[in-house]
């Protein structure tokens, strides 16, 4: 029963097991001494970038005014890109004009050189009729040419009319140009100039000579396989003088 007694005393009277005391500290405290220490990191981090480029001799300010010259640079170099692209194209407009001048007048010194040989033939022409004293009786047709205008579709014709024996008159007459074309297999032929051009059109009056010319276009695929030109007396349209050709 004894030693019963002195284990309950033990554990529950002043012999008890031992109590630690600590101090207790606010809350409040805690955290201001919590945030006094992220400042202080804060602090010393900001101290370590600052003097980091002192440390590696790298110059803030010089930094940034290499910077703003460099942007400086960029807006003055686009600047320059830009006047030049300006004036890359005007070069390339002006030298689209010059080709296109220069095309044009190529095209003209061809009709005119073209034109050039027309007259010398028909000047070749009457200068025979001339030396010769006489000119064929009635209606005459010489230097008789069709040829190509351009595209393989448009053709150009021109022909020398006289007119011989008394004269007592002059003709007036129409020419008229009938193209025989095969297309898609089909043959047919093509009057020029058509009705829907006039009466005027292809007329002639003359007592001596005239020269004609003219144009007319055939369907795209077409093949032109010949053409006979005639010579019509108006009024009536009594057919005085014809001629034919066959290119096929």
């Amino acid at each position: 029963m004894r030693g019963l007694a002195r284990r309950l005393r033990s554990n529950f009277g002043i012999r008890s097991s031992r109590m630690t005391i600590r101090s207790h500290m606010a809350w409040y405290w805690r955290w201001f001494l919590n945030l006094l220490m992220m400042a202080a990191v804060a602090g010393a981090v900001w101290w370590l970038v600052e003097n980091s480029y002192r440390i590696t001799g790298f110059n803030r300010e010089e930094a940034k005014r290499q910077i703003e010259s460099l942007g400086e640079e960029n807006v003055q170099l686009k600047r320059d890109l830009e006047a030049s692209r300006a004036a890359v194209a005007e070069r390339d407009r002006q030298l689209a004009i010059d080709k296109a001048a220069q095309m044009e007048l190529a095209r003209n010194v061809s009709q005119l050189q073209d034109e050039n040989a027309t007259l010398k033939e028909d000047l070749g022409f009457l200068r025979n009729i001339m030396s010769s004293g006489a000119t064929p009786e009635g209606l005459g047709m010489a230097n008789l040419k069709v040829e190509q205008d351009g595209l393989p579709h448009e053709y150009r014709y021109r022909l020398l009319l006289t007119q011989g024996g008394q004269r007592r008159q002059d003709f007036k007459g129409k020419v008229q140009l009938l193209a025989r074309i095969a297309h898609q297999g089909t043959a047919s032929t093509l009057s020029f100039p058509g009705p829907s051009e006039g009466e005027q059109a292809g007329a002639v009056d003359f007592r001596f000579y005239q020269k004609v010319d003219g144009r007319f276009r055939i369907p795209e695929g077409a093949a032109l396989t010949g053409y006979e030109v005639r010579v019509l007396a108006l009024p009536g349209g009594q057919v005085k003088l014809s001629r034919s050709v066959n290119l096929q």
